[in-house]
């Protein structure tokens, strides 16, 4: 088994060094969140729905955005990762344009599409055609300058793409959450970083050879899909995700077959579940383990919603870098998706 402490070693398959921009993630979020919030931006007024535009790890902010808002979100949300916008979206719609490289070609014909039906625009990208669109229309947007993510991998950028939309939608005044419990919670991050790391080190041996099946809820439900990527992308490993109380109504019934499947389930847990949820946890692990599969948990610090969001994006950074390194995979590079979109433009 490769050596994880071998700094030598890890070189050799880390060419990107993603290991190096993992673990300036807190600093990646802090700069995100301060340019964001830093921002001069008119305000947005008059719209009735919001609808997200993004592929891929572009899409992280408006999960974790949709998922710790909740029922208090004042609007209608649909997340779009496709190449055109509902129908029904007009001028009291906001179009949020996310492309973490601003080439996006599903993004790109999103904005024209947004344009074309007169709707409101917000950006977030780092450039590239997008930036240029967001420029010329003078829209409100936070073009982001990724030195703390030199590789450039979007998934390694997630500060950027969570921190800075939820900033920038809060600077249009779109949504209503104070500064200062995010950035509380940043500052807490600062003690608990390097035990999430420790911790992600270690329980990254647990699925090895293993198939990760994710469970979350309520405000952590963006993050279990986060997680699943994270999975695909960075550990070069099948994953899927599942949400409770969803998953309880057809999922518990096919354990049974095929018979010893490699599955290892993770539950993303939380103090701040409501009660109901937290009993749907522990009958759910009940079930999973009479079918004879083990179930690992994540269990956040439950000081605020926002605190357990960050802890898991970091845990789920790390634990999937680890793994993909224990593979012995480069686990800054996507080779199969970068060949898909060189045949795509043949």
């Amino acid at each position: 088994m490769l050596d994880l402490t071998n700094t030598e070693e890890l070189q050799k398959i880390d060419e990107l060094d993603a290991l190096g921009t993992t673990e300036n993630l807190l600093k990646q979020c802090e700069a995100a969140w301060n340019e964001a919030t830093s921002l001069s931006v008119p305000k947005i007024e008059n719209i009735t729905n919001i609808v997200f535009c993004g592929m891929g790890a572009s899409m992280y902010g408006a999960l974790v955005l949709k998922s710790v808002l909740g029922r208090n979100l004042p609007y209608p949300i649909e997340i779009v990762s496709d190449y055109y916008l509902p129908d029904y979206a007009g001028k009291n719609t906001l179009v949020v344009l996310t492309s973490y490289s601003g080439t996006t070609e599903e993004v790109l014909s999103c904005a024209t599409d947004a344009k074309s039906k007169e709707t409101q625009i917000v950006v977030i990208t780092k450039g590239g055609p997008l930036a240029e669109f967001a420029k010329d229309n003078n829209l409100p947007a936070y073009i982001f300058n990724p030195v703390l993510n030199p590789n450039n991998v979007p998934r390694l950028g997630t500060g950027y793409t969570v921190l800075g939309m939820i900033g920038l939608l809060n600077k249009v005044g779109v949504i209503d959450i104070e500064e200062k419990e995010i950035t509380d919670a940043l500052v807490r991050m600062h003690d608990k970083f390097e035990d999430i790391k420790a911790q992600a080190l270690k329980d990254s041996e647990i699925f090895i050879n293993k198939i990760p099946i994710v469970f979350a809820s309520e405000h952590l439900s963006g993050n279990a899909l986060i997680l699943r990527n994270q999975f695909n992308e960075t550990s070069k490993t099948f994953s899927s995700f599942y949400l409770i109380p969803d998953l309880n109504h057809h999922l518990m019934e096919g354990l049974q077959f095929p018979e010893n499947a490699p599955l290892q389930f993770i539950v993303l847990d939380s103090p701040n579940y409501s009660d109901k949820i937290k009993k749907r946890i522990n009958l759910t692990e009940q079930v999973v383990n009479q079918n004879k599969y083990p179930v690992h948990e994540f269990m956040t610090s439950g000081q605020t919603e926002y605190d357990d969001i960050l802890e898991t994006i970091f845990y789920g950074s790390f634990l999937t870098l680890y793994l993909g390194l224990y593979y012995k995979q480069n686990p800054g590079t996507n080779p199969w998706v970068d060949w898909f979109k060189k045949e795509l433009s043949a």
